[in-house]
């Protein structure tokens, strides 16, 4: 019976082994797991401030192009005042041709008034 019982202690001795093996690697997987449980906790957090930097950058990118063609649509407006106005005032070389003409019509008067 000797040789069954060390047979049986061998195969318990084994087992017992194999067990502190199975144990030792699921240790090692837990520890892996929480680490990484840990860094997807904090990814979570940096995709949520990612998420809120994307946001804000939508936002003035909208602010900015509104800004853009409110302020295209100002230059416009006073592109299209001025040439409104430039076609309503005289020029100085207008008033200068228009004075020169009104000198001569006068003279002209004169002159005719004189001779009669």
């Amino acid at each position: 019976m000797t040789i069954v019982s060390d047979n049986q202690a061998q195969q318990a001795e084994s087992t017992l082994v194999l067990l502190t093996r199975i144990e030792g690697k699921l240790d090692l997987v837990k520890d892996r797991v929480s680490g990484l449980a840990t860094r997807v906790d904090r990814h979570d957090s940096e995709i949520g401030n990612l998420k809120a930097a994307t946001q804000t950058l939508r936002e003035q990118a909208v602010a900015g192009a509104e800004k853009a063609v409110a302020l295209a649509t100002a230059l416009k407006e006073a592109d299209e005042s001025r040439r409104n106005k430039d076609t309503q005032v005289w020029s100085p070389f207008a008033k200068t041709i228009t004075l020169i003409v009104a000198i001569s019509g006068i003279a002209s008067v004169i002159v005719l008034w004189l001779k009669v």
